[in-house]
């Protein structure tokens, strides 16, 4: 299975935010907007988001992407296959 995950860094905090199951096309209800509730989690040091990415599969390379991404930007996005 395929999992796709947002992150983002926060002063002292890694925000990691499940988006598997939110699909591209997303059904907007008029009355309450596009509104979907997806888990996160929170780490508070990069090598605790690390050992959870490996736990779900991520390779070295996936991994050392994110983390460059999230260190220049203090987003990323992980897919991992």
């Amino acid at each position: 299975m395929t999992h796709r995950f947002l992150l983002h860094s926060l002063s002292h905090t890694i925000l990691v935010v499940d988006i598997t199951d939110v699909g591209t096309a997303i059904e907007i209800n008029p009355r309450t907007g596009n509104t979907k509730m997806v888990p996160a989690l929170r780490f508070v040091t990069w090598k605790e988001t690390e050992q959870y990415f490996r736990g779900k599969g991520a390779d070295d390379k996936t991994i050392e992407m994110a983390q460059a991404s999230l260190h220049k930007t203090s987003t990323a996005v992980i897919t991992i296959v």
